[in-house]
């Protein structure tokens, strides 16, 4: 978790700003050809990347991080209020890299990447460091994994989803 709080400073409030106007992704073929995503690329001086993509819940975008390191998806419990996502069980307790905190598990249905479907699942919440009470969250391999193949290309900011 202390890898990600890391990752949503280094995002800072300029994500929110750079996150209006992005395009949609461009499916090609059929249902099941491979699906190219528009990516934002954040670069820091230190050398760490990021890799955004526009999600839809609801109908509405919000900047995910892609995170192929992190088992599960994550929303902040920001996005989790915005949207009224539904609390599944008892508190949990997530642990990262160094450090553990409190969370809860909600239901993320209706929701897409790029026009493909993304499945029905139980994502974790928190409060995610350096989100200034914006909603954001983490896209993880729990979600990841359902295409077979993903690819990121930095040098041309896209994601294809095999």
């Amino acid at each position: 978790m202390r890898r990600f709080i890391a990752v949503a400073g280094l995002v800072g409030s300029f994500v929110f700003v750079a996150f209006t106007g992005w395009g949609e992704a461009s499916v090609r073929g059929e249902a099941h050809a491979a699906s190219t995503i528009p990516l934002r690329i954040l670069k820091a001086r230190d050398g760490e990347v990021l890799a955004l993509a526009v999600v839809r819940i609801h109908g509405r975008r919000f900047p995910f991080l892609i995170d192929t390191g992190s088992s599960k998806t994550l929303v902040d419990d920001a996005l989790a209020r915005q949207l009224h996502l539904k609390t599944v069980g008892k508190p949990i307790k997530v642990t990262g890299v160094g450090c553990s905190e409190g969370a809860r598990n909600v239901r993320l249905k209706n929701w897409s990447i790029g026009g493909q479907p993304l499945p029905n699942i139980v994502a974790t919440s928190s409060v995610i460091a350096g989100a200034d009470g914006h909603a954001f969250g983490l896209l993880g391999s729990d979600v990841l994994s359902k295409f077979g193949t993903i690819s990121i290309d930095y040098g041309h900011a896209a994601l294809t989803l095999g």
